[in-house]
């Protein structure tokens, strides 16, 4: 009897060893297949990105990135709204000249479509005030250059012009917002002089192309200093022939002259840079490839003044 109580017990000893055997091995192979599963389908981060997705209306909004999306969906949903109405694209009967003749064409339709040239045609129709309210000279020249700009939208909000400067996928690359009914109008030099015949500016002249490269490598506020006012830069667009540095400083600062073809022929324009800004140029102009290499400019004594 002794013999056969040990065999049992032995054989309920064993049996546990063999259900808990098989539990462990059940569990290491589902752990395993976690482990190969998570290795090739991320399913933790999947599950966590869903999780985030679920509980994103919960979380508080805030930061620079949630207000940069919350201003782009703004934009995509105005665009949205605009495109889906037919008068959008509605072809003008004849350019606009002014921000008076859009703001008429805008009360009478939702909006107004214009591609690249459109807008550029209609940007420099416009009075010079009128022109740097609706954008920065410099903001445009950088727009032109950017291969992603295909059109332009502009709408009137109150009394305020909402343009829209759109990809091809008519996603915002930049916007402006444009207060109506101001004016500050600036006028411009021009001179008769040829610039060959200009002693001073020997071999200080290089073709619009090589100033064009230079002054865009400088910061905005270089820029700024060179070209105070930068309308111009975009007034005369492909006429803009050549550029002349002055070698002197004066009280005054640096003078560039910018010899510009029109239809009546070759006219000048002079503005004064102050002089880091233009020493800032003249590197960069000297660090571009077969471009004439210019020498750092030097006060300007009374003499060279009477010469002048």
């Amino acid at each position: 009897m002794t013999m056969s109580f040990n065999d049992s017990e032995a054989g309920v000893t064993f049996s546990k060893k063999k259900r808990r055997w098989k539990k462990t091995i059940i569990f290491l192979a589902v752990l395993a297949a976690i482990i190969i599963a998570e290795s090739v389908f991320d399913i933790f981060e999947i599950a966590g990105g869903r999780l985030l997705l679920l509980t994103n209306p919960l979380r508080p909004q805030t930061g620079r990135l949630w207000d940069e999306d919350h201003k782009e969906k703004l934009g995509i949903d105005e665009l949205e709204s605009l495109a889906g109405k037919p008068e959008v694209n509605e072809p003008l009967q004849q350019p606009l000249r002014s921000v008076e003749e859009l703001e008429a064409v805008l009360s009478m339709r939702s909006s107004l479509s214009m591609n690249r040239d459109e807008f550029k045609t209609f940007y420099t129709a416009l009075p010079i005030h009128q022109a740097k309210k609706v954008l920065d000279p410099l903001n445009l020249l950088e727009l032109d250059r950017n291969a992603e700009w295909q059109r332009t939208q502009l709408s009137l909000v109150g009394d305020q012009l909402v343009v829209y400067f759109l990809d091809g996928y008519d996603k915002p690359i930049q916007e402006s917002h444009v207060q109506l009914h101001d004016s500050d109008e600036l006028a411009e030099l021009s001179s008769d002089v040829i610039l060959n015949d200009m002693e001073a500016f020997r071999d200080r002249i290089v073709p619009a192309a090589v100033f064009y490269q230079a002054f865009d490598r400088l910061e905005r506020s270089y820029r700024l200093q060179i070209v105070n006012d930068p309308y111009k830069l975009v007034q005369w667009g492909n006429s803009l022939q050549r550029v002349a540095i002055s070698p002197f400083i004066s009280d005054d600062g640096v003078e560039i002259v910018f010899e510009v073809r029109t239809e009546n022929g070759v006219v000048l324009q002079s503005m004064n840079a102050s002089e880091i800004a233009a020493g800032y140029l003249i590197q960069e102009i000297n660090s571009i490839a077969d471009s004439p290499q210019l020498k750092a400019q030097e006060k300007k004594d009374e003499d060279d003044k009477n010469d002048h």
